[in-house]
């Protein structure tokens, strides 16, 4: 009899473990797959970042090379990054969604793949 609640004792806790160990898992798992996102995200960020001023560099001399002053060139190009700053306000939500939306499928991207399995 003591045998039976022993073997069941251990079949229970090798049965919690396995599905502690397991939730560990799909933790770091997911945890990895959002920060290897978000750095993604910050790489690219800075790309455009650095893109963005080379733009305005070179928009500052096609400027003053068609005649207005270096001044005035600077201050075209801001009124271009103020009127690019206004869309960018203007489309925040979508914007937000869109990230969101990233940040969620990197998240839940494993749930598809074990409602497959469970599936078969």
């Amino acid at each position: 009899m003591m045998s039976i609640f022993s073997d069941l004792k251990e079949k229970v806790t090798q049965y919690v473990d396995v599905h502690v160990r397991l939730f560990k898992i799909n933790l770091i798992g997911r945890s990895a797959n959002l920060f290897s996102y978000f750095l993604f995200s910050l790489i690219c960020l800075f790309i455009f970042f650095c893109v963005i001023l080379f733009i305005g560099f070179g928009l500052t001399e096609v400027f003053i090379s068609a005649g207005l002053s270096k001044m005035a060139s600077f201050f075209v190009v801001i009124g271009i990054y103020f009127l690019l700053l206004l869309i960018v306000l203007g489309l925040r939500k979508k914007i937000t969604r869109f990230f969101a939306s990233g940040f969620i499928r990197v998240l839940t991207e494993g749930d598809n793949e074990d409602e497959e399995e469970k599936q078969k």
